[in-house]
């Protein structure tokens, strides 16, 4: 049976940067995709320039969109238009996750996709972990001394330490148009719709991809009518001329509290519950508690401690800033008064300082002292 340091479940930004790191730090580490790579994964794909410093790599031109966000046009539920700037990475998810794979595996680690999660249990006599592995009907083992779970909102790392977590039904679900054809829409924003009719949860979206525009929402029951309501809306608005080339979207069974993990076994990213719809955003999280997580374990291993005892302590901060921002969310969402208000241009002025101003220091401070935006 192969023996490893770390073991890393999921191939996405959380567990890629993780694998990276923990590679780059000494460990002999694996790190496992459920899918065939390069895969699709509904999702944004849009980060400020700090999310560099999370993963620790200028990310090429060729990996981004050909079209640069440079530009922001905010829509409050009474119609009215408030307009920023500032320059965002705009990406691809099968593209861009492929990469991180590759540095990883440029960095040391082992990286195998079409690679199944199927079981893990702890094997006392050794203190390590036996990870049970599926490959193409193939089963294996392996022994770890730290399991990290980066295997998403869906994750079966944290199905096993708590099923409680989980309900029988999806609660919701994101759901993403893609559209192809001409429209009145300006290639270089991203246009951010609050209107409780639109979107409950956070803001509708629209922006481009290379040739495809992407239309966007989510909520919490009926997704699909509040996606068909918008894009209408988006259609008529705008002058949309062409055709829906692709429909995609994502739910989730899990409830939205953060756990970390426990003892050797270390939860990453949405695996964690580290989504915060206040900003709207999660990668830059992802990122983070790769890097950390790692931290925790080299830690753990110098001084003989416990590894989620010391990643919790890191992430501390974090963690409170998301539970803080899922309150102010709440009330925020509460009605579309609440929405008007929190735009007020008095917010909307403070923010957008904030934004230059922790856009700024962000370039001179170290990854793990970032400040995450928007505020």
């Amino acid at each position: 049976m192969e023996k490893y340091d770390v073991v890393v479940v999921g191939g996405g930004v959380a567990g890629s940067v993780a694998a990276r790191f923990a590679a780059k730090s000494g460990f002999r580490t694996l790190l496992v995709e459920k899918f065939k790579t390069p895969r699709n994964k509904p999702c944004s794909g849009i980060q400020f320039q700090y999310f560099e410093k999370l993963i620790g790599e200028k990310i090429p031109r060729e990996k981004l969109c050909r079209n640069e966000l440079f530009k922001v046009e905010i829509i409050t539920p009474k119609d009215k238009v408030l307009k920023g700037r500032m320059k965002m990475l705009n990406f691809w998810r099968s593209t861009f996750d492929s990469w991180l794979n590759s540095l990883a595996a440029d960095a040391g680690a082992e990286f195998h996709d079409n690679t199944s999660l199927i079981d893990f249990v702890a094997d006392k006599t050794e203190g390590k972990i036996i990870v049970k592995l599926s490959a193409e009907g193939e089963h294996r083992e392996v022994k770890a001394h730290y399991l990290i779970g980066a295997d998403g909102m869906l994750s079966r790392v944290r199905k096993k330490l708590r099923p409680q977590d989980f309900d029988k039904k999806a609660s919701g679900a994101t759901v993403n148009y893609y559209f192809v054809g001409e429209a009145n829409l300006d290639p270089n924003t991203l246009y951010m719709f609050y209107k409780r009719e639109f979107c409950p949860l956070m803001f509708a979206w629209v922006y481009l991809k290379d040739d495809k525009w992407v239309i966007g929402t989510g909520a919490n029951e009926n997704p699909l009518e509040y996606a068909d309501r918008f894009f209408n809306y988006v259609k008529e608005k705008y002058g949309l001329r062409g055709q829906i080339v692709k429909k995609e979207g994502f739910s989730s069974t899990l409830k939205s509290t953060v756990f970390l993990g426990e003892g050797r076994v270390l939860l990453l990213g949405d695996a964690a519950g580290l989504v915060d719809l206040y900003r709207g955003v999660g990668m830059d999280n992802a990122a983070l508690s790769g890097r950390l997580a790692v931290k925790a374990i080299t830690k753990a291993e110098e001084e003989g401690s416990e590894a989620a005892k010391a990643y919790e302590h890191h992430m501390k901060k974090f963690v409170k800033k998301i539970e803080t921002n899922a309150k102010r969310q709440m009330k925020r969402l509460s009605s579309n008064n609440e929405l008007e208000r929190s735009l007020s241009p008095l917010n909307m002025l403070k923010g957008g300082l904030h934004m230059l101003i922790a856009n700024q220091i962000n370039k001179i401070l170290p990854p793990e002292k970032l400040r995450f935006l928007p505020p």
